[in-house]
């Protein structure tokens, strides 16, 4: 890292150099204005306004080697000159002389603003656009969005692994052009600022370094939680083409993953001044039940084909059930779960419907059965290149808790007759659940049981855990699964947890497979969803873990994990390699193609079950 002493002194042979508290400032040789403190460092072009070096350490540490910047071409036309003040940069109109600057950036330690001001001759600055390269930094904006690449202040800029600026606009009545596209030669992430004009004479953009995180008494100053801190948030990423919670800021909205967000928002401190985690995840139902398609509903199309099936995922509507209702007991916003009951109930009803044999399973239109697969159709859940099919043991689980949920929603806006039905629904289910899943030769949950009545199982460790997590086995019992999947890690040889966990701990031979592709894990054990080491799912683990009192393992699983979430192990690319960290193999090559996965990021919330964290560990 340049020292004060040395930044001074090339600065110095340069020409200009300032000295700012905690921070330097200078134009350098090449004609780029420089500030760096602990927080944040930025450069801008000399003869336009723009940025060529962005980046930023949230908690103070000075890791700031990370450029974030998309590389550009320079404007054709260049119509601004530059002067230096004290810790700003100024930029006038080059063709009408004004004492007042059209941009002018203006910095301290912590924060940095943006202001743009319309000079009286009618002379119209340009908007300040930053773009972002995608596959640096899988950057974001989070705050409300009602329309297509429009941001509304106060908002949120998140780096993963770096750090957040919180980000407001003086003026309630402007907004953010807000931009993020992954099909082209360089993925981007584009936030273009509106300059001041005849009717917002002055506008100040301010830009505030934070890091956002619960604070948990029992792991500050603990340097092995810097994953957390760094990657609370992550989970949560907006897209603005379709202005909802998204994969990622350029990728796909999955209906099935919305009640993962509504999870890690229930925990998640403000994100800015009246600004909340749970708003973008309300955002995001207005959008599903303003009739928007996502990923695991029929009708949803994408470049890639979209969800090919006739029938919606089993844990769609779940998802959706789980969202919603959490949003309104947590917020406690009664006028919005009042105006949207109808449709929450109405996902419920489609859900139970589903349970055709009135077993009190709900099941999946395809049968699952083995060698029905033809590369093409997709299965009953997440897990979309495993041919879970018929009764899902996964859904199931999520059924039954967005129907507990649903049933306490039901009482808290008085529909008592809706509260009596959605649990009788639930303790069915409940009832049912173990005989229909459990496969007594290996001692666990079978992952599905086709139409034929076979049991599908490769020692699945989410449907497990999920199962477990939500109450759905019994404690005893709950214990002695928990012991054969552990046990069964340890036989086929899966020990790094640094690299997360697998789906499953059994090859899944191709007539179980939905994907033809080898490179998708198609005979091919350990690559993607066919055993695959990742982030998703491995909360739940950890969680039924320390539901059961076995911290220690719990611990064994999580510590390691959070080590690589500090060190950005499941986002980026690999080096050398057009694949992805959001799965390895268990020698740790890369299988991913998302380059960022916001499930991946759920397991830090089990770090609120960790209340005495052994140092051992």
């Amino acid at each position: 890292m340049i020292t004060r002493r040395n930044f001074i002194q090339q600065s110095a042979m340069a020409g200009i150099a300032i000295g700012l508290p905690n921070s330097l400032a200078a134009f350098t040789k090449d004609d780029t204005f420089v500030f760096q403190s602990r927080y944040f460092k930025i450069q801008l072009r000399k003869d336009y306004p723009i940025f060529n070096f962005f980046s930023t350490d949230s908690l103070g540490e000075g890791m700031l080697s990370v450029n974030t910047i998309l590389e550009t071409d320079s404007p054709e036309d260049n119509v601004y000159e530059a002067r230096i003040e004290r810790d700003n940069i100024a930029y006038f109109s080059k063709t009408k002389r004004s004492d007042i600057p059209l941009w002018k950036c203006s910095v301290s330690p912590r924060s940095f603003s943006l202001q743009t001001h319309w000079n009286e001759n009618n002379e119209y600055a340009l908007p300040f656009t930053i773009t972002f390269a995608q596959k640096i930094n899988h950057c974001t904006v989070l705050g409300v969005m009602e329309e297509k690449n429009v941001m509304k202040f106060p908002c949120v800029l998140h780096f993963p692994g770096m750090g957040s600026f919180r980000v407001y606009c003086d003026d309630p009545s402007v907004t953010l052009s807000y931009d993020a596209d992954r099909n082209t030669g360089n993925p981007f992430v584009k936030l273009s600022f509106p300059a001041a004009d005849e009717r917002h004479k002055k506008l100040t953009y301010f830009f505030e370094s934070v890091a956002i995180y619960p604070e948990l008494d029992y792991i500050s100053d603990d340097k092995r939680f810097d994953g957390f801190r760094r990657n609370f948030i992550n989970i949560f990423q907006m897209n603005p083409r379709i202005y909802s919670l998204a994969n990622n800021s350029a990728s796909d909205a999955c209906t099935f993953t919305l009640y993962l967000y509504a999870e890690m928002a229930q925990y998640t401190p403000e994100l800015a001044k009246g600004l909340s985690a749970m708003d973008l995840v309300r955002n995001t139902l207005d959008r599903y039940f303003g009739g928007m398609k996502g990923y695991g509903e029929v009708g949803y199309i994408n470049p890639a084909g979209g969800w090919q099936s006739e029938y919606d995922s089993c844990d769609t509507a779940p998802s959706v059930i789980m969202a919603a209702c959490n949003y309104v007991l947590h917020t406690k916003d009664l006028d919005w779960g009042r105006a949207n009951y109808k449709h929450i109930r109405g996902w419920a009803a489609k859900m139970i419907a589903t349970d055709r044999n009135k077993d009190g399973i709900i099941e999946y239109g395809l049968s699952g059965n083995s060698g029905s697969w033809d590369g093409v159709k997709r299965p009953a859940n997440w897990w979309d290149t495993i041919g879970f099919g018929h009764d899902d043991a996964y859904s199931n689980a999520l059924a039954y808790r967005s129907c507990l949920l649903l049933a306490k929603l039901a009482q808290l806006l008085e529909k008592t007759a809706d509260d009596q039905y959605f649990r009788a629904f639930a303790a069915n289910l409940k009832a049912n659940y173990f005989n229909n899943f459990y496969n007594a030769e290996t001692g666990v949950l079978a992952g599905w049981r086709s139409e034929d009545g076979r049991l599908h199982d490769y020692y699945f460790v989410f449907v497990n855990s999920v199962a477990i997590s939500y109450g759905l086995i019994e404690e005893k019992k709950a214990a002695a699964i928990m012991r054969r999947i552990l046990d069964k890690m340890k036989t086929v040889g899966f020990t790094d947890f640094r690299l997360g966990l697998p789906g499953n701990l059994l090859p899944i031979p191709k007539e179980d497979y939905t994907d033809i592709e080898e490179r998708y894990g198609y005979g091919a054990f350990q690559v993607y969803e066919n055993g695959g080491a990742t982030g998703c799912y491995a909360y739940f683990t950890v969680h039924a873990l320390y539901k059961l009192g076995m911290n220690r393992e719990a611990e064994m699983i999580l510590m390691p994990m959070l080590e690589s979430y500090k060190n950005g192990d499941f986002q980026g690319h690999c080096p050398g390699s057009d694949k992805t960290k959001d799965w390895k193999s268990w020698n740790g090559e890369c299988w991913g193609y998302e380059g960022f996965l916001v499930d991946n990021f759920l397991t830090l919330l089990a770090v609120f079950d960790g209340k005495i964290i052994d140092e051992n560990v």
